[in-house]
Parts: structure tokens; sequence; C-alpha cells
């Protein structure tokens, strides 16, 4: 069964969300705005980035194959998310 993952990152600046979407980007992802949805190998997720309050949540992540199959899950890509903003701060 997958397990939805859900997870808001506080102190993201304007800056450091456009610095996250061209990380994700090299990885042949793309935010599109400041809300939306990703999907890519079996990695999905909605996103909302609130540059007012300065944070970005991360909802229903799920990681299915064939990510699934190279040992990655929902906290595996969470902790990079997470790296990447904070290298992006």
């Amino acid at each position: 069964m997958k397990m939805k993952m859900n997870k808001t990152f506080d102190n993201v600046s304007a800056n450091t969300f456009q610095c996250l979407g061209s990380k994700l980007k090299d990885q042949g992802l793309a935010f599109e705005g400041t809300s939306g949805y990703l999907s890519k190998n079996g990695i999905s997720t909605d996103y909302l980035f609130d540059v007012a309050a300065q944070s970005l949540s991360i909802t229903n992540l799920e990681v299915g194959f064939p990510a699934s199959l190279v040992g990655m899950n929902a906290e595996k890509v969470m902790g990079i998310l997470e790296k990447a903003i904070e290298d992006c701060r």
C-alpha cells in the first residue's frame, strides 16, 4: 500500500523557491507557478508556495513504480527536498 506524505517547509523565500525550481528542473521536473502537481518516474505530489507566509506545502506525496524499484520512498524524497531547500537558503 502506498503511503501519502505531507509536509510544510517554513522560511522559504521567493528566491529559495526559485532555486528549488532550478534544482527540480535538473531532474526533469518543473513548478508550474506557485501551486500545482508534479509527477515523474513514479513520484507525484501536489505543492503550494505561499509567498506572503514564506511557506512551501508538499501534499499527497506518493512514490510508486519505477522509483520504488531503486529504493525510493516518500521519506527519502522528502529528505531530498529538505536538503535542496536548505542548500537554496
